[in-house]
């Protein structure tokens, strides 16, 4: 291990397990969405295809690692969100913070009645018969629940694994297979669960007795909604201690040594002022100065690089993850990221290396675009790299 804080190097892998945990979780999504979308072909297709997309994540091993990615996902998001030292984020942040946040409440009632009630009961059996004629017939407010849970956590997933694939080299093929699919498939889902709903609906009314196992399967799960509603209130309650938690800590991290100011002196001779442990693209963004950052501060894309000019004992040490990504990006001593590196002195002076409207293309091919000019001003990107 390098000399680097142990704390770095926590971060650094902390934002790995976050990442592999999402993509586990986005798998499983995916899954879930294309057994709904058979639906558009009939109840029974969804049947026949279900031990492929599903029954692999009932097994001990599957339900341990969803179980796993889930509880590290969460926990993960909301000690990012504790560790935030400012509110000046993107909208693309916003939304993936609300998104994130959401997705627990909107999918509570669907893992107790799908999931976790048959661990409780094993008589019960949810096939898709059952949970379309659960949402459709029996309580027609949770299917549009669970349509609105859909669009919430696919966004939510397809949005992070954009904004992670979109800065690599590979996205010029690869995007081209997924931007389709992340239009096409969780429509195909949402039709195919209305679909599935209607020919539940008419089953229910043209075959008696397969509403009769519908309804003692319903008020199986009836007779234990003490039990579930039980489970179900302690698990709201718990997440929204933490996420009050998480808030509460990130709130006293903002208003943390406000008295204190401390300025960043820019090229064009532009001042922007902050506290003290705000990086420097945090006191750009806050003081309302143009600051390329494609990656939303991430220390993965490099478009927000600085020349220190002066004050470079006043920044934090380089990271892990700064490191990697001056390597990537062939910087020269005495550049860092201003979204990795936090101003803890009083001043620091710096030269913008990349303009404000640099594109994901100065991520995939920082060769392509030129740094900053002797006198500190930012120069344009070569023409040909310009655009997507």
């Amino acid at each position: 291990m390098s000399a680097l804080p142990l704390s770095q190097h926590m971060r650094s892998l902390q934002r790995r397990l976050r990442l592999i945990a999402g993509l586990v979780l986005l798998v499983f999504v995916t899954m879930h969405l294309v057994n709904a979308a058979l639906g558009l072909i009939s109840i029974e297709a969804m049947e026949q295809a279900k031990p492929f997309l599903q029954l692999p994540w009932r097994t001990m091993p599957g339900l341990a690692l969803l179980s796993a990615a889930a509880a590290v996902h969460g926990v993960l998001g909301l000690m990012a969100i504790a560790k935030r030292r400012s509110l000046a984020l993107s909208r693309t942040d916003w939304v993936q913070i609300v998104l994130g946040l959401l997705a627990t409440p909107l999918l509570i009632n669907h893992i107790l009645f799908a999931q976790v009630f048959s661990l409780i009961d094993a008589g019960f059996k949810p096939d898709f018969g059952l949970v379309l004629a659960a949402y459709w017939h029996f309580a027609p407010a949770n299917a549009l629940l669970q349509v609105l849970a859909v669009v919430v956590v696919w966004v939510h997933g397809a949005v992070g694994l954009y904004t992670w694939l979109v800065l690599k080299p590979v996205w010029r093929r690869l995007g081209l297979i997924l931007t389709p699919l992340f239009f096409i498939l969780p429509v195909a889902a949402l039709l195919g669960f209305v679909q599935g709903g209607k020919d539940a609906m008419a089953r229910l009314a043209a075959e008696p007795e397969w509403q009769a196992a519908i309804a003692a399967s319903m008020g199986r799960f009836g007779a234990a909604q003490a039990e579930i509603a039980t489970i179900r209130d302690v698990t709201l309650l718990a997440y929204a201690g933490l996420v009050l938690l998480a808030c509460g800590v990130m709130l006293s991290r903002v208003l943390k040594n406000r008295q204190r100011v401390v300025g960043v002196h820019y090229d064009g001779n532009l001042l922007g002022q902050g506290r003290p442990g705000l990086s420097l693209l945090e006191i750009s963004l806050s003081s309302g100065i143009p600051h390329a950052h494609v990656c939303g501060g991430r220390g993965r894309c490099g478009t927000c690089v600085v020349a220190v000019d002066e004050g470079q004992a006043n920044l934090s040490p380089i990271g892990v993850d700064e490191r990697a990504t001056l390597a990537r990006i062939h910087a020269s001593a005495g550049q860092r990221l201003a979204c990795q590196a936090r101003l803890l002195g009083e001043s620091v002076s710096i030269s913008r290396l990349r303009p404000a409207y640099a594109d994901v293309t100065a991520a995939r091919d920082p060769a392509g675009w030129t740094a900053a000019s002797a006198g500190g001003a930012i120069s344009q990107p070569i023409a040909s790299q310009a655009a997507p």
